[in-house]
């Protein structure tokens, strides 16, 4: 799948039931300003993490629009934002290590989670800082952290002996000093300079600490993130059981700015992104806290909308979203679930259809603006062999295969049951559970017939009308001499419009769909979109095509 992103994913369909915000289209106002985006969480979470802006980055919190910074990092290069752990210094470059399985607390290359307290707590960052320097050319790699309160420590240390050992020097050199080891915190994060060398530590605890910018009037407000780079704030916090949870706080325009150009071309027409940056921002208003459990709104994959944040941005889309700043597709006044797909194949669907519940504003209708687009049409041939393990995969087991047909079909011309019929039983596959079963980049839409080498036939005949099934059993065929009951006949051919074709009896060890378009077919298709802007539609004009019976307001 390119860039231009064809299909809203497995996961994005099964919460179709979501509902969305009560949220009133002609008050801007009551619009999200902000939207908190997983960039890393669960399987993508990271041990450590690089950041770097060119103004330099702040650390700190919000209360409501103020900003209260606790630590600055004016660093020529990337910091390093890392959990409580253990680490080895690898050619310059620091990797998670295993310390439990291997021990070596003497190698010099390894930093460790334990570390030093000196002295007791303050109240503010100014007395730990304070504290700090009075120990200056005394003490060496001392650093400032927050946790339940400001402190100084000292050290990373492997083992709470070597920790120890390094207090007895320590107590040598300031004997009147208070010195306590610090353990492992599964909530504490660490920052250090790309060399190694400690910076600060935090332990946000229920506070969502950002790393932003140094505001600079003459430097964009942009934060690099492992080589990307993103508009707003950068949120880091640990969560139970996980590595670094990354989010990326921005505006809510601004959020769609990294969305349109992943969604469609930059360089597609501006009233196809304006009718893009409208879908996306429905989405998204519908679609908030939808990660609550991990803290923020939306992730940044096919699960939500995909994001490329400030790396990906494009001037047209920009202006696109601009140009719609505020507008939402509405039903009643309410906004509604814009789900689009990337090519409808000549006619989309009833939301019914595809999922669960019938939806009034997503209706099949006629849409010949996506024929001639890419995947209008597309063939996938599976072996039996094939399918069968596809199926025992999928806890689905018929035994050997012996057929495998569309048994319904929807008004659109969409399948509806799949029946798969094998040596140890029948199975049926139904609307887009057959996608899901044999992947959605192999049979690219349900809009589609099988041609499995026997079993029944059907017929396209008219392309507003759904196949037809035949049974070509016992009926006469036209021959070289004359009808002939099809019984009769050795091998009977079919023409198919453009060649003859055997017509088999039972099933081949091939079984060959036929397609057209991709995605689930539901709402609006992003090349149908595409070709009514180049034939002079407004965005509005798209919207209201595909969407029945809505309002953009």
């Amino acid at each position: 799948m390119n860039r231009f992103r064809h299909l809203i994913s497995a996961a994005l369909c099964i919460i179709l039931l979501v509902l969305p915000l009560s949220v009133d289209a002609a008050d801007s106002s009551k619009l999200p300003q902000d939207i908190k985006v997983g960039i890393r969480f669960q399987d993508t979470a990271a041990p450590l993490v690089l950041l770097y802006s060119q103004s330099g980055l702040e650390l700190g919190f919000y209360t409501g629009n103020q900003f209260n910074a606790i630590d600055s990092f004016i660093e020529n290069d990337d910091i390093i934002v890392r959990k409580d752990s253990y680490f080895m210094n690898m050619n310059g470059s620091f990797i998670e290590y295993s310390f439990e399985e291997q021990r070596d607390g003497s190698n010099a290359n390894i930093q460790g989670p334990i570390h030093i307290q000196v002295g007791g707590n303050f109240n503010t960052r100014q007395d730990a800082q304070t504290f700090l320097n009075s120990l200056s050319g005394k003490i060496a790699n001392l650093y400032i952290v927050y946790e339940n309160g400001w402190k100084v420590w000292q050290g990373l240390y492997t083992t709470t002996a070597n920790a120890q050992n390094g207090i007895e020097i320590l107590k040598n050199q300031v004997p009147q000093t208070d010195f306590s080891i610090i353990q492992q915190n599964s909530g504490r994060i660490q920052v250090l300079t790309k060399a190694g060398k400690v910076l600060s530590m935090y332990n946000p605890g229920s506070t969502e600490f950002h790393f932003r910018p140094v505001p600079d009037k003459g430097v964009a407000d942009i934060v690099r993130l492992d080589g990307k780079t993103f508009r707003g704030s950068i949120i880091i916090k640990r969560l139970s059981g996980s590595d670094l949870t990354v989010i990326n706080n921005l505006g809510l325009e601004e959020y769609l700015y990294g969305v349109v150009p992943r969604e469609v071309s930059g360089s597609w027409p501006i009233e196809a992104q304006k009718a893009q940056a409208v879908a996306a921002r429905n989405y998204t208003v519908n679609r908030i806290n939808v990660h609550g459990q991990y803290g923020f709104d939306l992730c940044a994959g096919t699960h939500c909308q995909v994001y490329g944040g400030y790396s990906i941005e494009h001037p047209t889309s920009t202006k696109a979203v601009n140009d719609t700043k505020g507008k939402l597709i509405t039903f009643n006044g309410k906004p509604i679930e814009a789900y689009y797909h990337s090519n409808s194949g000549g006619r989309t669907e009833d939301s019914e259809n595809i999922w669960t519940n019938p939806i009034a504003y997503i209706r099949g209708i006629e849409d010949p603006f996506s024929i001639g687009a890419p995947n209008d049409s597309w063939t996938y041939t599976m072996s039996k062999k094939q399918v069968q393990d596809i199926l025992v995969a999928a806890g689905l087991d018929v035994g050997g295969l012996l057929d495998m047909r569309v048994t319904e079909y929807s008004r659109n011309g969409r399948a509806i049951k799949l029946e798969i019929n094998g040596t140890s039983g029948k199975k049926i596959l139904e609307k887009d559970k057959i996608r899901a079963i044999f992947g959605y980049n192999n049979i690219k839409s349900t809009y589609f017939t099988i041609n499995a080498g026997g079993g029944e036939t059907y017929i396209l005949a008219d392309l507003s009308l759904p196949p037809q099934k035949v049974n070509i059993k016992n009926s006469y065929l036209m021959t070289g001499e004359g009808l002939k009951e099809s019984s009769t006949l050795q091998t009977p051919y079919i023409f198919d419009g453009s060649e003859y074709k055997t017509a088999q009896s039972g099933i081949s060890d091939d079984i060959m769909i036929t397609g057209k378009g991709w995605g689930h077919g539901l709402g609006m298709s992003q090349y149908g979109a595409k070709k009514m802007a180049e034939e002079g539609y407004t965005y509005e004009q798209i919207l209201t095509y595909y969407y029945t019976g809505v309002k953009v307001e």
